[in-house]
């Protein structure tokens, strides 16, 4: 007998061994056996352990009264809808759904009483339920799922929860969970997403066609169906590599254009998605083909993009497209309900141009809020090229040699680079001819290098073709062979060296010299001239921009220096006034930092105001020309003929003349051999000269760190105003010593007249 019994008990305790286990795998929980669990306020709807797992959910299931959707995440991370379709799940709605089960908490649990029961379907959870059940992998296995979540969201409630940072407050919502048993009661917890549900479960489609992450787009092709010419094919080899379009023709893309193809692409966003088997065939003709292909992708995605048409229902403009991964219709925006062309745009963005509204809400008006039309996307070879002659920044370049065919002088611009311990800035030294080298004005040399690279041009004279005669034939009708301008451009270095068995080597590869030809072709039709170019080696030759070609310059005043006079206040010895009356004769003591003069004879030292001298140097030493003159220009000489105020300075400099040829030594370029007309082995020299290294840096600190001699040198400004009629008055200037003349805004002539002297 007690072994029977023993063999009952035994047999009891195994039945609910499994019936555990089996709870646990589908539910999670044991409360399912025990039909308890206790809600407090504020505590977690799910359990740590369950809500710790959310991160792995791989399987969803969602129901409402009508229709019933399950889920699954495939190892990229992506949702699909595995029934009653196969489609891509909104990726907004699974987390959505996932951050919401992590965070909700029991805000109130009403009692199921007489008084609540009548009242069930007011709460939502019977007349309008979403079911909701997440399961897990048990063990990492994904074939072996448990449930961790399942509830059903009613309607939303009239409380308002703390968001936990005491501050602002969430919604809430009606919720009741089996989870845990058969607990009927209704619960307030905090979060509502009711809205993802509003238009059904088969709205829950992802409403954009494609979905990639852009950095890992490598190549686009796009085909337009009716068009005759080759596919357009743009490619990169990284996401920091730039994009290039290889087919029709090779030449550079435009970079922003086509980042703004990319994001337009994945923000692509269907106003309908339809089954394809219940559509039908589609309406309308084919347009575009666009094929993506992605970093480790085994075939490209491919959209489909067909004719416009206009809605029966409102008249807008609308589209659709088919993707090769989805079965699925997509109706998209063709163009937006009110033009953004014309006099509509020019106002729109004269009013986002003004310092009102915030800048993303600006941003949000130009793009017409965010929405992406399928008319607007850059699709053709001429809107994604490049319009730009050069690619090229100033940081990344430190020669320039220019020359032109009808002139045996070239212009040479060097960059002397400057030491950070030191303090000492990049240098830019200019030289025309057989002019020694000297300071160039930086800002001149930095505008002329970015201009190169951000004036666009204003046109395409003609794509050069694979065939070597051929594209000599179209260079030489363009006369580039024989160019009225050649433009070298040196990039830096590379500033990464290692030392390999004695000999100094670059970690990374140094970047080629660059050569571009510039040539005056006029049109044998219209007998109309134009400047255009192409880069040595390149494939495109473009219509240059007046903006860009002004820049070129073998005029040495256009380069130098806008300073009048460079020096320290330590060199500073006398400074003279020469005023129409008499002259007032001021002594510096640097030294000490002491001021004494005379004024017509007189003492006027206990008059010297120190800090009106001190600004009058600093003044002096900021003083910049608006433009230097040829020395004959008759109109500045007859002015200062009679100058009205002169600034003498005696200095003392510190002798750095040998510095520059020490640099100019260690440059080792000779600039002579840099003739692209000339024959091949004179331009084989002047490639090779280009790319050779150099040490000017280095050559520059050793020429600091050793003992200079100094010399005397003597400054005299002379000023005068001008006498054309004009709106804007100025000052012709003159430096005694050298000849040189030079034009001044009158304001800062003006201040040089300033008194330093206390009444």
């Amino acid at each position: 007998m007690r072994r029977i019994l023993s063999s009952i008990l035994l047999s009891l305790a195994a039945i609910l061994s499994v019936t555990a286990a089996v709870f646990l795998t589908i539910d999670g929980n044991l409360a399912r056996l025990t039909g308890w669990y206790s809600f407090k306020q504020g505590m977690p709807l799910f359990t740590a352990e369950n809500t710790d797992r959310i991160p792995d959910v791989s399987w969803m299931r969602l129901r409402d009264l009508h229709d019933s959707i399950s889920c699954v995440r495939e190892k990229d991370g992506t949702w699909w809808i595995e029934s009653p379709f196969r489609d891509r799940l909104n990726p907004a709605v699974a987390d959505a759904i996932l951050n919401f089960t992590a965070r909700a908490r029991v805000v109130d649990t009403l009692p199921l009483d007489k008084t609540t029961r009548p009242r069930l379907r007011e709460f939502g959870v019977q007349s309008n339920p979403h079911e909701i059940t997440l399961k897990a992998p048990v063990n990492d296995d994904p074939s072996d799922l448990t449930t961790i979540a399942r509830y059903t969201l009613g309607s939303a409630s009239p409380w308002l929860a703390d968001a936990g940072d005491g501050k602002s407050v969430i919604p809430t919502t009606y919720l009741r969970t089996n989870f845990y048993g058969k607990d009927k009661r209704i619960h307030v917890v905090s979060g509502n997403i009711l809205s993802i549900f509003k238009e059904g479960l088969a709205s829950l489609r992802d409403p954009r066609p494609l979905l990639f992450e852009p950095d890992k787009l490598r190549k686009i092709e796009i085909a337009e169906e009716d068009s005759k010419t080759q596919p357009l094919v743009v490619m990169r080899a990284s996401a920091e590599s730039a994009w290039n379009i290889c087919s029709p023709c090779l030449t550079a893309a435009d970079q922003d254009k086509m980042n703004n193809l990319t994001a337009s692409l994945v923000n692509l966003q269907a106003v309908k998605v339809e089954n394809r088997s219940d559509l039908g065939s589609i309406p309308t003709p084919l347009r575009y083909t666009i094929r993506l292909t992605t970093e480790g992708a085994t075939s490209p995605i491919e959209l489909k993009i067909y004719a416009s048409f206009a809605s029966s229902a409102d008249g807008q403009s609308l589209c659709y497209a088919t993707v090769s991964n989805r079965d699925a219709v997509f109706t998209l925006q063709a163009e937006p309900r009110v033009s953004r062309k014309g006099s509509y745009s020019r106002l729109v963005n004269s009013i986002c141009n003004l310092p009102v509204l915030p800048s993303d809400v600006m941003a949000k008006i130009k793009s017409g809020a965010g929405t992406v039309y399928t008319e607007e996307l850059p699709l053709s070879l001429n809107e994604l090229r490049s319009l730009k002659f050069t690619n090229v920044v100033d940081k990344d370049v430190e020669r320039i040699v220019l020359t032109a065919h009808d002139s045996k002088e070239s212009l040479r611009l060097l960059l002397i680079p400057g030491d950070i311990e030191s303090e000492v800035s990049d240098t830019w030294m200019y030289s025309v001819g057989k002019i020694p080298f000297a300071r160039a004005e930086e800002q001149i040399v930095r505008r002329f290098i970015n201009g190169l690279g951000s004036i666009p041009v204003r046109g395409i004279e003609a794509d050069l073709p694979a065939d070597p005669a051929e594209r000599e034939r179209i260079i030489a009708h363009y006369g580039l062979h024989t160019p009225y301008y050649s433009l070298y451009l040196r990039p830096k270095s590379c500033l990464y060296r290692a030392t390999l068995y004695g000999v100094d080597l670059p970690l990374v590869k140094d970047r080629a010299a660059r050569v571009f030809y510039i040539a005056r072709y006029r049109d044998p039709v219209t007998g109309k001239g134009r400047w255009i170019g192409m880069e040595m080696g390149g494939n495109t030759i473009y219509h240059l921009s007046t903006r860009l070609t002004r820049t070129l310059s073998l005029n040495p005043n256009t380069w130098r220096a806008r300073n009048i006079v460079s020096f320290p206040i330590s060199a500073l010895r006398r400074l003279t006034l020469g005023y129409q009356q008499a002259p007032l004769a001021l002594d510096y003591d640097y030294i000490g930092e002491t001021w004494s003069g005379t004024l017509n004879g007189e003492d006027v030292t206990p008059r010297i105001n120190p800090h009106r001298a001190q600004y009058y140097i600093r003044q002096l030493q900021k003083l910049k020309v608006s433009e230097w003159l040829d020395s004959d220009d008759e109109y500045a000489l007859e002015s200062l003929k009679t100058p009205v105020f002169s600034v003498r300075l005696e200095l003392e400099i510190t002798d750095y003349s040998d510095a520059e040829a020490v640099v100019m030594e260690q440059s080792d370029l000779d600039y002579d051999t840099l003739d692209p007309t000339g024959a091949d082995s004179r331009k084989e020299k002047a490639k090779e000269a280009l790319t050779e290294k150099t040490e000017t840096d280095a050559a520059l600190r050793n020429v600091a760190l050793q003992e200079r001699k100094t010399h005397s040198e003597t400054v005299t400004i002379e000023l005068a105003p001008s006498t054309e009629a004009g709106d804007t008055p100025f000052f012709y200037g003159r430096i005694v010593e050298t000849g040189e003349i030079f034009t001044l805004p009158f304001n800062d002539a003006q201040g040089l007249a300033g008194s330093i002297l206390d009444m």
